[in-house]
């Protein structure tokens, strides 16, 4: 298929679902919430669960396992969600 400028080809672009990439995270019943505010996809893991949270710019917000909170806000990228 070519384009209308000067008989280029052009290329297709596939259409990606980013978050379908992306691991689930842990479903916490008495989680509290948080949010990513870094660019990326980060995996953080819990001090005292060992739980791996995923995150990215297309997932901003987790639940997180109350005794992991202390350690995951000591990252500047995450923060309590309002």
């Amino acid at each position: 298929m070519f384009s209308g400028c000067c008989g280029q080809p052009s290329r297709r672009t596939k259409k990606v679902d980013p978050e379908a990439e992306l691991p689930a995270n842990p479903q916490i019943d008495n989680g509290v919430p948080l949010l990513y505010l870094g660019a990326g996809r980060r995996d953080f893991e819990g001090a005292a669960t060992r739980l791996v949270y995923v995150v990215s710019d297309y997932r901003r917000a987790f639940r997180a396992h109350p005794d992991d909170v202390r350690s995951l806000l000591r990252n500047r990228f995450v923060i309590p969600a309002p």
